[in-house]
């Protein structure tokens, strides 16, 4: 019998497991990939919804992102981090092209396959690239400013962030087109890092080197070029006929598209992201797809003629992307709904199957029943002879428990006299020698006060440093009841006249009248904690007497601990 309930206990655990796993297991994700972006801005934002829009259609991946903040080592703990996650490919937008040769590299000894995008390193360990061409990106708006100038005029060059692969194409590719045209010279170049802020500050420092005029501003992205417009606005140099470029050309609300639209930037060069495109190559790679080394996305320059077409495209496309949005969080309730069925389903059989073993077990009780109840009679009556005999030990407990408290009364009382008498002692010897100090002086003997009071501001920090020092070895010894001044002044190597000579020179307090106003201090902020008595405070600040403690912080304070506990 017995081992017919074994068996069927253990049939309702598989059953239940079974119905657990069926339910849950479609959870575990199929794919891991690891995202490492070098910074954080409005592109990248809209690069990031689209790739996890794109896993609304691709079940199983999961995504995890990290941000560097434009600081390579950063990035480079970060692509460690994720290659240990456990990560199945590598997504990476390096910060600098010469900066990431060792992560990605560990990234790819282990078999871990690395997708670059938007930006190249100099390290060829690398399964595929995917980006805008930068170089042509460069090229076109070369050529689209040119015949903008009719081919003459003095342009004014903000490059991006210097070391990166952007930055260097789009520059390189720019001046290609302008060798065409003779007439137009770049008369100006600096660096910003991407921000607005750095295209204002390279702006102001071309602004003083260069006094002459500007036809146009190139800037390696769209918030560069606003920046470098703004300086130019500031300093009276914008006549109205100066043209503004950029690159990026997004379509949200302060983006590049919108800024050519409201005429605050004359061209801007579109900057595709295309997440669902980067999130496709990386799946192709981890099923082992053939796929290019080197995938470019197409751009195309907006300008005032349809840069409110390509506003209106982009609110459909939103409006389209909450849809899907909202259908895809009705799609993962259900989903949940169904789970949640068949975990109930899965309770609910094997609530069945126990509720049978446990009939089963019932009438095998009751069979057991009669030898049972006669055991339980004999063993009531031992219980009632032990009730007895626990009866008369309690009643002695209660006697010496009273005996304990009057006890533990009397010791405690002996413990604040003690250490009331310990703290009188203390004082008493630093009167003495105080009165010793005082004797020597009014004798006409010398005391060596030279380290203690001498004027100059390297005297000052010193004793700045001898009141820090004397009071960290206070606080690290502030729990000890029996900590004495003796004890700091060996850990500080000073004698205890020294030390109180020093301590009252610099304080006008002897050590045992601060250590005690420390104690004091940290029980006043231990009182904020509502989960510790009085005693236990007492305590850990250092004194074996909680009836002292309360005396001599009604002393310092002019309240008792219970009052202020009660605010």
């Amino acid at each position: 019998m017995i081992k017919i309930l074994k068996r069927s206990l253990w049939f309702a655990a598989c059953l239940l497991a079974l119905s657990l796993v069926s339910s849950c297991g479609e959870r575990t994700p199929k794919y891991i990939i690891g995202v490492s972006q070098c910074s954080e801005d409005s592109w990248r934002a809209k690069l990031q919804d689209e790739l996890i829009m794109a896993t609304y259609f691709n079940e199983g991946v999961e995504l995890r992102f990290t941000s560097a903040h434009d600081d390579s080592r950063l990035q480079e703990k970060q692509i460690d981090s994720l290659v240990n996650s456990g990560i199945d490919l590598l997504i990476v937008s390096p910060n600098q092209v010469d900066n990431l040769t060792d992560a990605i590299g560990k990234a790819y000894a282990k078999k871990i396959p690395v997708v670059l995008y938007d930006r190249k390193t100099n390290n060829e360990q690398f399964t595929a690239f995917m980006g805008a061409d930068n170089y042509h990106i460069g090229e076109m708006l070369g050529q689209y400013l040119a015949g903008k100038l009719g081919g003459k005029g003095n342009v004014v060059e903000i490059g991006g962030l210097k070391g990166s692969s952007p930055a260097q194409e789009r520059h390189d590719g720019f001046a290609n087109a302008l060798k065409m045209y003779p007439g137009i010279q770049t008369v100006a170049y600096q660096s910003g890092d991407w921000t607005e802020a750095s295209g204002e500050t390279a702006m102001r420092r071309i602004l003083k080197e260069y006094d002459g005029k500007i036809d146009a501003v190139y800037g390696g992205n769209d918030r560069m070029a606003v920046g470098a417009r703004r300086v130019i606005k500031e300093h009276g140099k914008d006549n109205g006929n100066i043209l503004y470029l950029g690159v990026d050309a997004l379509p949200t609300e302060n983006g590049g598209i919108r800024q050519v639209a409201d005429s605050i930037l004359t061209a801007s060069a579109i900057y595709p992201t295309q997440g669902d495109k980067l999130l496709q190559l990386a799946i192709d790679v981890l099923e082992g797809k053939t796929v290019p080394r080197e995938s470019f996305l197409k751009s195309s320059v907006v300008t005032s003629q349809n840069a409110k077409v390509l506003l209106l495209q982009h609110e459909e496309v939103v409006r389209q992307a909450a849809y899907l949005q909202k259908m895809h969080a009705q799609a993962g309730s259900m989903r949940e709904y169904i789970e949640n069925q068949q975990i109930a389903i899965g309770i609910i059989l094997t609530f069945i199957l126990i509720v049978a073993i446990l009939l089963g077990l019932s009438i095998h009780g009751y069979q057991t029943k009669h030898k049972l109840n006669g055991i339980l009679r004999e063993k009531n009556r031992e219980l009632e002879a032990s009730q007895e005999k626990i009866s008369d030990a309690n009643q002695q407990l209660s006697i010496i428990n009273s005996q304990l408290s009057v006890t533990n009364k009397q010791l405690m009382h002996e413990k604040e006299v003690a250490e009331r008498q310990r703290d009188e002692l203390e004082e008493q010897r630093d009167k003495i020698i105080e009165m010793s100090l005082n004797q020597k002086k009014e004798s006409g003997e010398p005391v060596v006060e030279e380290d203690i009071i001498s004027g100059g501001e390297k005297q000052f920090r010193r004793e700045n440093e001898f009141l820090t020092r004397f009071l960290a070895v206070v606080d690290n010894h502030l729990s000890d009841s029996d900590l004495s001044v003796e004890d700091i002044g060996e850990e500080m190597c000073l004698s205890r006249v020294q030390l109180y000579r020093k301590v009252k020179a610099l304080t006008g307090k002897s050590p045992v009248e601060i250590i005690r106003e420390e104690r004091l201090k940290r029980g006043h902020q231990l009182l904020a904690d509502s989960s510790l008595n009085i005693s236990e405070i007492a305590y850990r600040v250092g004194f074996s007497s909680p009836s002292y403690f309360t005396k001599c912080y009604k002393d310092l304070f002019g309240k008792s601990p219970t009052d202020v506990q009660k605010l």
